[in-house]
């Protein structure tokens, strides 16, 4: 996060620059009217020598002012310092020497030195003016300066009070730029004072919420651990995920979601204990810090008052929308003794609460990390499955229940492991839809059946059908009708050879959207199939709705037939409402010829199981269709 922060800027060269240049001018004004008003005292009094010198140091500093005028500061500054010092040695010289009023003016020319010139300068004007002195001390004692104690007249104080006029106002704008440089240093260092506590806000704050940000919280929980493993207490890390905040901030708004995010906020900090910590880590993720814990049931208390606070409508734009959380609880020293560990643990713990069916809490245990490990593993090894030809597709026939002949097969993905053998389905398939790979595994596999099926017909197999799975993810991707069109353009295959298996959990969960894309693919000649039937909502609405062609009751109902009255129940009642609805059934997992009889009573069409066959390869099902022909023949 950046932000612009104010700062005064220093000021620049040519501000500098100009600076001086006014300033020099100033003092040239008040230098020429002080040599003017000793002009004309001398003048009065017949002091025609040093009229003439200071008609001389006027028209010589007017030249300064001249340069000054065109920018020439430098050599300006200098010609002045060379006007007065020659100047006032010689009106001393002319004059009463030691006894002149004009060494009151030394001081000034030091001062004028020090604010145009380096420190070198100054030296060198110092020792000149010493110098000056002394060869005045000299023509005292050689009797070249005669000076007499002139009485003090009118004219002495005017030249006394010029000078000191001058140097006065020296000082003046000496002391005036002082204080003005004071005064912005002063406004400088409360701006940078400012600056330093907007960034450190900026570092430790979330900008939002106002809440500590994960630097401040890290810090904090490193201090609190240190506490505890002094006073042998435990620490606590509540790691915080809203379940549903993304359909708040997609429907309602991002200012709206914000605002949720602020009265979340508020509410987990008014159930905290004094030294306890709230903080936002990102989008709508919070953590809470437990110090001086005393035991696991405290802190799962602390989780369940977090949950409770939460559960309670937040009320946002004339409505009260409930948002709930998912909570990962890593406990120090048990689950990590540092700051990195322990969050990345609570963290683990937070998707374990959240696949347990969110608005819970979970602690951490070390199996969660080995499942991470081998979640990346086998995420890592997919990925090289996919690149170097390790996936299979084998294939489980399907049977019509009445001729007993081969109709088709549904297609099943297999992964063989160079090092780890067959690597069941139920272990990638998960590892696939959580890391996104499912489309490129499904895309895959579409490709593979459709090329299979295509070479049975030219092989003089059959019009076999060939039944493959399709992930609710390829659904909402929304290129499902593009991947099926390519599949069959490329394989030549028909459409009506191409039948395509869909979960319940799939049609219920995005209704409008999946009705219009099966119509499409119904259009087109594409079979659908509702597999793993009997396990979800067993909707009649939604089968109403849809253009499917076939229901597949599953197995775990139709392997139970022969022990369970109440699955034998479950399996005539689905075929029954399939007929009442024009479609046909397919029973999944038929092992045994006692099982095949009875659903062949109940008017079942199709089958599959290993009553027949377990998957094979192409190959293995290629050969099995052949035999099976050639014994009916």
């Amino acid at each position: 996060m950046s932000s612009s922060l104010p700062a005064t800027p220093p000021p620049s060269p040519g501000t500098v620059l100009t600076l001086q240049q006014r300033r020099l001018q100033q003092i040239l004004w008040a230098v020429m009217a002080a040599f003017g008003t000793a002009a004309l005292m001398s003048f009065s009094k017949g002091g025609y020598t040093s009229v003439a010198l200071e008609l001389v140091a006027l028209a010589l500093l007017g030249l300064a002012y001249r340069w000054n005028q065109r920018g020439e500061l430098a050599r300006a500054s200098q010609w002045m310092l060379a006007t007065l010092i020659a100047g006032i040695f010689g009106l001393m010289a002319a004059g009463e020497g030691l006894y002149d009023e004009g060494t009151l003016a030394f001081p000034a020319i030091l001062i004028f030195a020090g604010m145009f010139g380096s420190r070198r300068m100054l030296w060198v004007l110092m020792a000149w003016l010493q110098g000056a002195l002394v060869l005045l001390f000299v023509l005292h004692q050689t009797g070249v300066i005669r000076a007499a104690s002139a009485p003090v007249d009118l004219q002495r104080l005017v030249m006394m009070v010029a000078i000191l006029a001058a140097i006065g106002f020296f000082v003046w704008l000496l002391t005036g730029d002082l204080h003005s440089t004071l005064a912005q240093l002063a406004s400088e260092k409360e701006a940078l004072a400012e600056s330093h506590q907007r960034i450190d806000v900026l570092a430790h704050r979330d900008t939002l919420t106002q809440l500590p940000n994960r630097t401040l919280a890290k810090d904090r929980l490193e201090l609190l651990l240190l506490q505890a493993r002094r006073d042998q207490r435990m620490v606590a890390a509540l790691y915080l995920d809203l379940d549903n905040f993304k359909t708040v901030n997609d429907s309602l708004g991002h200012a709206v979601g914000d605002e949720l995010l602020c009265l979340v906020a508020e509410r987990l900090g008014s159930g905290l204990r004094d030294g306890d910590t709230v903080a936002r880590l990102s989008g709508d993720e919070f953590l809470i810090l437990l110090g001086n814990v005393h035991s696991e049931e405290a802190v799962a208390a602390s989780a369940r008052q977090v949950l409770q606070l939460l559960a309670r409508p937040f009320p946002l734009q004339g409505l009260d929308v409930v948002v709930t959380t998912s909570l990962g609880i890593a406990v120090a020293p048990r689950d990590g003794s540092d700051v990195d560990e322990l969050l990345k643990n609570a963290d683990l713990a937070m998707y374990r609460a959240k696949d347990s069916g969110r608005n819970a809490f979970r602690f951490f245990d070390a199996s969660m990390n080995e499942n991470v490990v081998e979640h990346l593993h086998m995420a890592s090894g997919l990925r090289t499955a996919l690149a170097h030809g390790e996936l299979q597709v084998h294939y489980q026939p399907q049977f019509d229940l009445h001729s007993g002949r081969i109709i088709g097969a549904e297609a099943l993905v297999r992964w063989k492991h160079p090092t780890l053998g067959f690597v069941p389905p139920g272990k990638f398939i998960p590892v696939a839809e959580r890391t996104g790979l499912i489309n490129e595994v499904g895309t895959w596999v579409l490709h593979r059946a459709c090329l299979d099926a295509q070479a049975w017909r030219q092989q003089g197999l059959g019009a076999l059908t060939v039944a493959v799975n399709v992930s609710p993810l390829q659904f909402h991707r929304d290129n499902i009708e593009r991947e099926v069109a390519n599949a069959l353009a490329a394989c030549q295959l028909p459409a009506d050879a191409l039948e395509l298996e869909l979960t319940e959990s799939l049609l219920v969960a995005d209704a409008h959207h999946l009705s219009e894309v099966l119509q499409r693919l119904r259009a087109q000649g594409v079979q659908i199939a509702i597999d793993d039937f009997g396990t979800g909502y067993s909707n009649l609405a939604y089968l109403q709705r849809f253009a499917v062609h076939r229901l597949k009751i599953d197995q775990s109902f139709v392997r139970r037939m022969g022990s369970s009255t109440h699955d034998e129940g479950i399996v005539r009642a689905i075929i029954e409402m399939a007929h009442c609805l024009g479609l046909q059934v397919v029973a999944e997992g038929v092992e045994d010829a006692a099982t095949l009889h009875r659903l062949q009573g109940f008017g079942c069409e199709f089958g599959q199981g290993f009553h027949w066959s377990p998957a094979l390869p192409a190959e293995g099902f290629c050969a099995l269709v052949r035999n099976h022909q050639d014994s009916a023949a």
